[in-house]
């Protein structure tokens, strides 16, 4: 389950990490609290809300209210604002970034930490991973040895003391909330030089929230359906949305193989985008309409296509992912492994397309040939 930044930092202070003030605006009526300038946010689950003009500075009460009407009316990803909060202008002179997260290949606890926060942590480990330490925190927090891998950075001591107790703490709160992800971005460092936290995600593995407390502050308001959502609805579909950061779309003949499947682009370290399931009596118009879905979804940027030909047929489904690739004309890299009934014809459908294929091997293979594309993309555009 994912939190909202007000309950993240709820969380984060009550296991003793020092945040800013989050006053939430609940209607026209400013609490007297509130000084000048200030920081609105708007809480919403979903990144990029700087970027989306969700996190604004105001001078006056007057200005306050006239941006956070403007606020309220954004949407990021078809997700629309929770709440807005108020926060104090503060003296940053530097901001950090410390985080865990749960490193799914390696079946370990990470923390992440860079005096290079306020940016993608994503970016900065594929452009500059020498800017980013990893430290595993499988089996406990080790302050000792924090501070000793920490000393590259070579922070004033005042800094790295503080950031050494508040990695402590996080790892803390990470393994008692049952957390796959707690991040503070950024950890800022005042002009007096101390810490404060005005920033986090918190992501609590669904399977544990049963011995978890509520933790949530604002009520989740029921969210309109993206557009993929409802067309794949109108057209007897199984599309869910996972990750809005996630760049790897997914098509699968069946929610087991579908499941397995983004299981595997996790192990092998993908972001993926979006579950979706052909389901029964799949035809080509079905899998036209399921691949124009993909490949019109701006946040994916790759396919996977993994489907099995038992009753179905091969061939009729690479007719129907043909056409859509034909007529849309969106080029993305795919990769198929599709087989089964009338799967050679399938196969010189997609070879003709220039798809990538795992025509004999497994779905392992098929997503470490996906990941293999997709760095070499990254690669050229690097370069």
């Amino acid at each position: 389950m994912d939190y909202l930044e007000i309950e993240g930092k709820a969380q984060l202070e009550r296991f003793g990490i020092p945040i800013n003030e989050s006053i939430l605006l609940t209607d026209d009526e400013v609490p007297d609290r509130v000084t000048y300038p200030c920081v609105l946010k708007g809480q919403i689950l979903s990144g990029k809300r700087g970027k989306a003009g969700a996190v604004r500075a105001v001078k006056t009460e007057e200005e306050l209210l006239e941006v956070k009407k403007i606020i309220e009316g954004i949407r990021i990803n078809e997700r629309t604002m929770e709440g807005i909060i108020a926060c104090s202008f503060l003296p940053i002179a530097q901001e950090y970034y410390l985080g865990m997260t749960l490193d799914v290949k390696n079946r370990a606890m990470i923390m992440l930490f860079t005096p290079y926060g306020g940016m993608d942590i994503e970016e900065l480990a594929a452009s500059a991973p020498e800017k980013l330490l990893r430290f595993d925190c499988t089996a406990g927090f080790d302050a000792q040895a924090f501070v000793a891998e920490a000393s590259v950075f070579e922070l004033p001591d005042t800094h790295m003391n503080q950031v050494a107790d508040i990695a402590e703490k996080l790892c803390n709160a990470c393994f008692a909330l049952d957390a796959t992800t707690f991040e503070i971005n950024p950890l800022a460092v005042l002009k007096d030089n101390s810490l404060l936290a005005i920033d986090a995600k918190l992501v609590i593995d669904d399977n544990s929230l049963y011995r978890q407390d509520d933790y949530t502050i604002l009520p989740r308001t029921a969210q309109r359906k993206s557009r993929q959502e409802a067309e794949a609805e109108a057209h007897d579909l199984t599309y869910v949305e996972l990750d809005a950061e996630g760049d790897i779309g997914t098509m699968a003949g069946g929610a087991g193989i579908g499941m397995a499947t983004m299981d595997t682009i996790r192990h092998y370290g993908g972001r993926v985008n979006n579950f979706l399931d052909l389901g029964g009596g799949v035809t080509a118009e079905k899998t036209y309409q399921a691949m124009r879905i993909l490949l019109q979804n701006e946040s994916t940027d790759y396919i996977l296509v993994n489907v099995f030909g038992g009753i179905n047929n091969c061939a009729d489904m690479a007719v129907g992912i043909s056409r859509a690739c034909n007529e849309l004309g969106i080029q993305k890299p795919v990769v198929v492994k599709s087989r089964g009934f009338n799967q050679e014809q399938g196969w010189n459908i997609y070879e003709k397309l220039g798809f990538a294929q795992t025509k004999y091997g497994t779905t392992d293979e098929a997503v470490q040939t996906l990941l293999r594309l997709k760095e070499g993309k990254e690669h050229e555009h690097i370069n």
